[in-house]
């Protein structure tokens, strides 16, 4: 059974163990990534339980940097603006 990252078209999901797709929180090694409800990796600006989050365009979170006039903290949560 396939396990591990997908691309179907332009989108990308992780398959679990299981064979399922991963959904929420994901952590591969020291990355952060968020997969959406249907299984899809999320880009850009996210609202996850009304907290902001910026994943790059690879789906890694970003913490503990400016993401423009943004800043997220260690945790990836957006703190404060410019």
């Amino acid at each position: 059974m396939a396990t591990g990252w997908l691309k179907d078209g332009k989108t990308w999901y992780y398959l679990k163990n299981s064979g399922g797709m991963a959904t929420g929180w994901l952590k591969l090694g020291s990355t952060w990534y968020y997969l959406k409800d249907n299984g899809a990796m999320a880009t850009g600006w996210i609202k996850v339980q009304g907290k902001w989050y910026y994943c790059q365009s690879s789906g890694k979170m970003v913490a503990d940097a400016w993401v423009g006039k943004y800043y997220v903290n260690e945790s990836g949560v957006w703190t404060r603006t410019r």
